[in-house]
């Protein structure tokens, strides 16, 4: 009976300790903690109406698209800036427009119009004067994509493209015969 004893003393310590290092039946079992889902990435324009809300602009949605937003800016100093923002997927850029300074086209000043929009190119830091296919006169800034946009950027060229617009609309009206006043 001792031989018994002992042939079946290990049998019986190694069931109590694989008893003792089984889990709990009526334990749940652990769950492995899931990865948080990352954000979903925000696009270009979904960061620009973002922005546009922190710069304390309006997005007027009537006119805007999946890839062109057009917003309102109203100056504290008087008056109000449409910029019309553009992603150019293909090219990787993203335009800041602002028309509304006038048109070439029955103005009698012509040379001495396009010296100003020459001069005033070189004295602006960001963006510059243009004049398209219908002889609109613009202001325009290009940017790349390739480089994520932050708020404090895009801040800067914003509000600076709506002040050099503020400053320069006036004068150019004037140039061109119309009212300093129209936005």
């Amino acid at each position: 009976m001792k031989k018994s004893l002992i042939s079946t003393a290990p049998l019986v310590v190694a069931l109590a300790f694989a008893q003792a290092l089984a889990q709990d039946p009526a334990a749940p079992p652990a769950q492995t903690p899931k990865a948080a889902r990352p954000a979903p990435k925000l696009t270009v324009i979904d960061s620009v109406k973002r922005y546009l809300q922190q710069v304390g602009a309006t997005v007027d949605a009537t006119k805007s698209t999946a890839d062109m937003v057009v917003s309102n800016y109203n100056d504290p100093r008087g008056g109000k800036t449409t910029v019309v923002i553009v992603n150019d997927r293909r090219k990787a850029l993203l335009g800041f427009y602002v028309y509304n300074f006038g048109n070439l086209k029955n103005a009698a000043k012509r040379e001495e119009i396009y010296k100003y929009l020459l001069g005033a190119n070189d004295a602006i830091t960001i963006g510059s004067f243009f004049v398209d296919n219908e002889e609109d006169i613009g202001y325009k800034y290009m940017m790349s994509t390739a480089q994520p946009l932050n708020q404090n950027a895009f801040g800067t060229i914003y509000l600076t493209m709506a002040t050099v617009a503020r400053e320069r609309r006036a004068e150019l009206r004037q140039m061109l015969g119309l009212s300093a006043s129209k936005e």
